[in-house]
């Protein structure tokens, strides 16, 4: 039986650094411009009832593919200092290497949800997922076979393209950001043989076409 798939720090993010992302939202607005996303990616977006941006941080040659790959928008690569110091502060809590990170900001109105999904991945690497809420009622976040109950203001880490992973529709407004760190196997204890780097690989395989 595998160990538990996700971990949690509640109250991550402080009050006035969720006031403080908010008003970066709504005043400077995420702005997106339409580029042309995968099939696959147009069908999540639906579900969402919102928008979705994407960061890349890093801007290396990894990032570069995996935001391209992942985002519905152009990919942008300016955020403010202080989203930069919440993410080095992810990545120090969870002791990650920042060599290929990126951002994905969400912003969802009522009535939107995340369907079932594997995020994308990149041969040798795994797509690990470090989300922070932002704003939104309490809900469960469903990692594989688990179930997590989630409030404003908690960070939850997963192996975003080992897990398959989806929300229920929400009744109300939800913000979050979605801080994703393209690490080797190793840095959680994976290898080339693990069965679940082989089912990533087949998914890489089959839905980005390599």
């Amino acid at each position: 039986m595998e160990s538990k798939n996700y971990k949690i720090e509640k109250n991550f993010i402080s009050d006035s650094e969720a006031e403080q992302i908010r008003k970066w939202i709504e005043i400077d607005g995420l702005s997106p411009e339409f580029a042309d996303p995968n099939h696959h990616l147009i069908e999540i977006a639906k579900s969402i009832n919102g928008v979705s941006m994407i960061f890349d941080i890093s801007n290396t040659n990894i990032t570069e593919y995996i935001t391209k790959f992942q985002s519905v928008h152009k990919v942008k690569s300016v955020v403010p200092d202080f989203i930069k110091n919440i993410v080095d502060r992810v990545a120090d809590f969870n002791q990650l290497p920042k060599e290929h990170i990126f951002l994905q900001v969400i912003d969802m109105k009522k009535g939107g949800k995340i369907n079932p999904h594997y995020d994308a991945s990149i041969n040798g690497y795994i797509n690990y997922k470090c989300n922070i809420s932002v704003l939104s009622e309490d809900y469960d976040i469903f990692i594989g076979d688990t179930s997590v109950k989630i409030e404003e203001k908690d960070l939850y880490c997963f192996e975003a393209s080992l897990y398959k992973h989806w929300t229920n529709e929400f009744n109300s407004r939800r913000i979050f950001l979605s801080i994703g760190f393209i690490i080797p196997y190793s840095v959680v204890g994976r290898d080339e043989n693990d069965p679940r780097v082989r089912l990533s690989k087949r998914i890489e395989k089959y839905f980005q076409n390599l």
